[in-house]
Formats: C-alpha cells, sequence, structure tokens
C-alpha cells in the first residue's frame, strides 16, 4: 500500500474512531445516549474531522502532529475536546505513515522506539500542547512542570508519570495495555454482538474495572476513583453474562447516571478505549490457522 493510500485510510479510521465512540455507551463519559460536562456531541464530530487532517499530514512529526491538532482544537472549538485522543493516536499514526500496515507486535515494538528517540527539542511541542489543554498536565512534578516546558526528553518525563497516568504509561509500555487488555476485549464483545458500538462499550468497561482513571484522580481523588473502579467491575460482568442489549442499555444508564450526577467522568478510559479500536483497525489481522 503506497503513501497516499495509507493516508487516505488513516484519516477515515481516525474519523471512524472517533465518531464510534461518540455513538457507543460509556457511562460517565459524553456519548448520543447523553450528554454533559457542558459539552456537546457536535463539537466531537467537528473534532474527529479536525484531528484526522492535523495528525495524517506528511510533513509533521509526532510533536508538531500533537500541537497543530491541538491549536486547531482551540481555535475552532474553543474547548478541550480530545487532547487524549490525540496523544494517544499521533505515536500509531505516525509509524503506520512510514512503516506501512504491520502487525500488532511490530507496531508496539515501533513505538516504543519512536517515543525514546524524542529529543528535548522535539517534545517541546508535546508539552506545549498539554499545557495549553490540561493545566494540570499528566501527573508531572513541580520538577517536571509542563507549563514550565521542562528541558528533557518525552520519555523521561513520561517515565516519570507513568504511575499517576494511564496515557503516560502507554508512552513507556509503548501502548501494552491496549495490545494485552484492550484488543482481547474488543474481540470478544465484537464476536459477542457482532457490533463495534457494544465492543467498544466493552472495552471501555474493561479499562474502567481495570484501571484507577487517571482524569477522576486528577479531579476527584484517589479514593473516589478506586470506587468508580470497583463499582465499573459489577457493571462488567452483568454486560459480560448478559445477552439482552435492553436490558444492558438501562442498566449502564443508571450507571451513566449516577457517575455524571457527581461529575466524575472517566475521560482517560475513553482515550484508552478509542486507542484501542484503532490499534485494532491500522494493523495487520491475523489469521487463525484451522
Amino acid at each position: 500500500m503506497n503513501s497516499s493510500r495509507i493516508g487516505i485510510l488513516l484519516k477515515k479510521q481516525i474519523k471512524f474512531v472517533c465518531d464510534t465512540e461518540m455513538t457507543s455507551l460509556k457511562p460517565g463519559n459524553v456519548h448520543q445516549y447523553s450528554q454533559s460536562y457542558d459539552m456537546n456531541i457536535k463539537d466531537f464530530f467537528k473534532s474527529s474531522l479536525i484531528i484526522s487532517k492535523c495528525l495524517t499530514k506528511n510533513n509533521l512529526d509526532l510533536g508538531k502532529k500533537i500541537l497543530t491538532s491541538v491549536n486547531e482544537i482551540q481555535d475552532k472549538i474553543k474547548k478541550n475536546t480530545n487532547l487524549g485522543i490525540i496523544l494517544m493516536l499521533s505515536p500509531i499514526v505516525t509509524v503506520v505513515q512510514k512503516e506501512g500496515i504491520i502487525s500488532k507486535e511490530e507496531l508496539i515494538k515501533k513505538i516504543k522506539s519512536l517515543i525514546k528517540k524524542q529529543n528535548i527539542k522535539n517534545s517541546i511541542p508535546i508539552f506545549k500542547a498539554i499545557s495549553k489543554t490540561s493545566p494540570g498536565g499528566l501527573g508531572f512534578s513541580k520538577k517536571y512542570d509542563v507549563n514550565q516546558l521542562p528541558k528533557i526528553s518525552l520519555h523521561k518525563a513520561m517515565e516519570y508519570s507513568k504511575k499517576k497516568d494511564l496515557i503516560a504509561r502507554q508512552y513507556c509500555n509503548g501502548f501494552e495495555d491496549i495490545y494485552n487488555i484492550g484488543i482481547p476485549a474488543y474481540k470478544n464483545f465484537y464476536n459477542k454482538w457482532g457490533n463495534v458500538n457494544w465492543a467498544v462499550t466493552g472495552v471501555y468497561l474493561t479499562f474502567l474495572k481495570k484501571f484507577n482513571d487517571s482524569h477522576i484522580v486528577r479531579n476527584k481523588g484517589k479514593k473516589i476513583a478506586t470506587n468508580v473502579r470497583k463499582e465499573a467491575q459489577n457493571y462488567y460482568f452483568f454486560l459480560k453474562r448478559n445477552k439482552n442489549l435492553s436490558k444492558i442499555k438501562k442498566k449502564l444508564l443508571f450507571f451513566d447516571k449516577k457517575l455524571k450526577s457527581k461529575r466524575i467522568n472517566p475521560g482517560t478510559t475513553a482515550d484508552l478505549t478509542v486507542a484501542t479500536l484503532f490499534f485494532e483497525k491500522v494493523t495487520k489481522k491475523t489469521i487463525k490457522k484451522p
């Protein structure tokens, strides 16, 4: 597949995965069944179109892809709709543009290499993007405060933050959580229903029951994040064990209303979910031997 066709594929899939997230039920997060947090779902559809164009520009390196996307979103949407998604999709896009469609295992290796190769100069645009849209950074200390544009490499900054932030964790492990947790969950739930939206809901609850959501920790504290994680386990198993989607929808919307009434938003979990779907869509499919 030549670079032109790869660019078209990436642009199409970025738009698809972002829009699919919006049409999938994700308790506590923004979706078509229940909007919240002063955000309009239309803003997210506009944002997906913007980043699909920005992230696929061939003349931009990783840092410039991220900063350009953030600048365009701020200019045209006036809200931070998808910093996390931009951070999660940009390394995948950068690798696929260069290497083409490769296996998931190879993509993990290439992402690790890409992140480690970012020197201080290349890392500055990424710190600028985070600083513009996320005043709290990604759990950086005052020593590595992104608002002061730390004079360290991207990998070093993410290494420091990986215990506090799930996106930083992915930058350090080459998206291994996407591969080891997200992809198996997507395949299992897709095989169950043959429906991408409900598979996405399954991935979302899989991550939510597994990790304390970074966005919740930063905004509500570790105790509340832990409580949400534990509560999510019940809804995950309800989703896994039941086949009646109308009952599942009713149950999950109850959880959704409960979280939103307390303004609890598992935003980082949603970012990992989008990255999982994108990871699946732009890699070689393994064919099981009979």
